[in-house]
Formats: C-alpha cells, structure tokens, sequence
C-alpha cells in the first residue's frame, strides 16, 4: 500500500473494484479519511509520474498525423480521427480495424487541455473527443454514436444494416447505439469520475457514489441479459455489430467503476471474448493503452497504482463555495 495510507483509514475507495460495496450498507462503506486520501495522492502522483508511460499502439491500418494535417487530403485516408485514450475515443480505432479500413488519428491531448482548443471547439463545440474529419467530403462529425453511424453508412457496413437490408436489425443497432450514449456511458462516467477522480483527491460524496455505482450496475445487467437472450455470443446475435464497438469498452471498466459483474457470467464471457478479437484487442492501443481501466488481469497492480494518480491529475475538482 501507497506510503500515508493506514488501516485507520476504513474503505479504499480507488483501488478495489468494490466487490463488497455492493453487499455492505451505503452510510457504512465512504468513511474515508480526506488527510489520509490527500497524503496517498500525492504519494501516487510522484509514482505515476515515474511508471505511466503512454506508447502509440502499431497498427498497419493506422497512422499517426499532428492535428495541423487532419483536414489536408491523405493518401492512406479520406478519415481523420480525433481521439485521446478514454472509452469514448478508442471505438473509432476499434470501429475502423473491425472494418480493416485504414485511418488516421490525430491525439487530443488532455493533459494540454487541447479538447478545449478554439481550433478544436470549432469541430466540436463542447469540447468532447471524439471527432471524425472525413476530408473527401470536407465534413466534420462529433459525437461518437453520432460518428459510428456516419462510418458504417459511409462505408455501407453491416456492422450496422440500412433500413432497406434489415430493418428489424437496423432498429436494434438504433436503439442500443442510443442507449449506450444516453444511458450505460453517462452512468459509467459518473461512476468511475467519484470514485476514481474526486474521492481520490479526498472528495468523497457517499450518494454520488451511491446513486451511480447502482445505475451502473443496472446498466451493465441490461447487457447481461441481453446477451442472455442473444442467439449467438454478441449483442445482438453471431455476428458483430456497432453496438458491440459502442458498448465494449464502457462494459470492460467494470473494474474502473467499482461495479462488481462477477455474477453476470455472460458478459463476463462476451468481454474476455473481445479483448481477445484482434480489432478490438488493437484499437484499445490507439492512441495508446490503459489496461488499469480494464483492472486484472489485463493490467498490474503497478499499472493501476499509476494510472490512479496519472488519471486524477488531468482533473481539477470545483472549490466549494
């Protein structure tokens, strides 16, 4: 354990994937000691600040551009991605080597506050990665359902079916693309930012933690079920669609989030099955890898002790009024 951090202090809020939080009385679990999370992350940012390295994964479909040249045209692209390494920006990557198309990828680096550019802000005016240039056109998309949708009709992929080639299809994609953004993305995200973010920096708020660590759980049980259901070892059916590059690496941060899955086998089963799919396993590398999101045994304890600190520091938390 990280220098500064007792057994005083009752619950490490960051580190484990709350296998018993779920089994344990709310007003019980978050007594965390601030003083004790304060001296741990400061420990911690000195650690990741050694071991956090952040390599561009290789791929013979991807190539790496400044954001100088993501408008210019491109002799191995008509496609220019914005991305950084988050749950969000690692579907373009995953969605472009399931197609085998070749694309380029420019990072938005957060640690340079660079999603908040004015150059960026002009593509994307709420300053979120993703965004997509499709230069052969001379168009701009935001928004990553938005974007997944815009390259498989494009490209007029199965991945997701016109209404004309399958309807009832067509409305399945439809329907749990926008439920992943709406839904299992908002409830993650909101999960991984109080306990991973702000009680890391000695800001617990046992409701928040509450309210979107059950949500989350529930929306990671809707996929379970729905894979129950399935009539083959994806989302929806045998064979892979949009919805699974939408909604894979949300699922696969169970361990980030602190929501326990070890009870819903078959996504368990469907997420060791795509960690394993050489698109996905690839497009989790561009622009680079962070396994401690994904927790053991994709990443090590080390991994994860870095990725803690390195992730909170690109964060600031609002000063209480």
């Amino acid at each position: 354990m990280s220098a500064g951090w007792s057994g005083q202090h009752v619950r490490d809020v960051r580190i484990t994937p709350h296998r018993q939080r779920l089994k344990q009385s709310y007003s019980a679990v978050f007594r965390v000691s601030a003083a004790g999370l304060a001296c741990w992350f400061a420990s911690s940012l000195c650690f990741a600040s050694m071991a956090v390295t952040r390599t561009p994964g290789k791929s013979q479909l991807a190539r790496q551009i400044s954001f100088e040249d993501a408008w210019k045209p491109s002799g191995h692209s008509r496609f220019c991605c914005l991305i950084y390494a988050t749950q969000n920006g690692w579907k373009l990557p995953i969605l472009f080597e399931e197609l085998q198309f070749p694309y380029d990828w420019c990072l938005v680096d957060f640690a340079k506050n660079e999603q908040k550019s004015s150059e960026f802000l002009k593509i994307n005016p709420n300053g979120r990665i993703p965004a997509l240039i499709d230069r052969e056109r001379n168009v701009a998309v935001a928004e990553s359902g938005a974007i997944l949708e815009y390259i498989c009709e494009t490209l007029n992929s199965n991945l997701l079916p016109t209404k004309e080639t399958n309807l009832e299809k067509h409305l399945q994609c439809k329907q749990w693309l926008y439920w992943q953004v709406s839904a299992l993305g908002p409830m993650m995200g909101q999960s991984m930012y109080f306990n991973r973010i702000a009680a890391t920096k000695g800001e617990v708020d046992s409701f928040s933690i509450a309210r979107f660590g059950k949500e989350a759980e529930r929306c990671l049980q809707m996929l379970d079920d729905q894979l129950c259901d399935s009539k083959g070892p994806f989302l929806l059916g045998e064979e892979v669609s949009a919805v699974d590059v939408a909604c894979f690496a949300y699922a696969a941060s169970a361990y980030w989030a602190c929501v326990d899955i070890s009870h819903m086998k078959k996504l368990q089963a469907w997420l060791q099955h795509l960690h394993e799919r050489p698109s996905f396993k690839t497009g989790l590398t561009i622009p680079f890898a962070r396994p401690a999101f994904f927790g053991p045994p994709w990443a090590t304890e080390a991994d994860i002790e870095a990725e803690i600190g390195a992730n909170a520091a690109q964060f600031t938390i609002p000063e209480k009024k």
